[in-house]
């Protein structure tokens, strides 16, 4: 007889004795391994999406972080560059006053040396 046909299967059936069990407990057997590993998978799954959760948030917090030590220094250059830019407004104000100041003093002094050329002319 070929192997696999149906005559060898029934002398293999016909060879098991009693104390040989039957191929159910097998199947169960499997089918319980296989239950097992699934759930050991979706355990596997269930800890790796907690701990990708958690990297996402330490991440998160990470980034908040350096960005607000971040935003602290931007704030303060921004703020040094509002009072210089005060400064220098104040700055050309008093630049400008200065000199017209100075402008009339030089009118004053020049008026004053005429007078004495005047004056000692006679």
């Amino acid at each position: 007889m070929a192997p696999g046909s149906r005559g060898e299967l029934s002398s293999f059936r016909s060879r098991r004795g009693p104390g040989v069990p039957s191929p159910q407990p097998d199947v169960t057997m499997l089918s319980r391994l296989l239950k097992e590993h699934q759930a050991k998978q979706n355990e596997r799954k269930e800890l790796q999406e907690k701990r990708r959760r958690e990297a996402i948030t330490a991440a998160t917090c990470l980034t908040e972080a350096l960005v607000d030590h971040l935003n602290v220094g931007v704030a303060q250059a921004y703020m040094n560059q509002r009072k210089l830019d005060h400064e220098v407004k104040t700055l050309q104000v008093q630049a400008a006053q200065f000199a017209k100041q100075t402008g009339q003093w030089i009118g004053m002094v020049e008026n004053f040396n005429q007078a004495l050329k005047g004056f000692l002319v006679w």
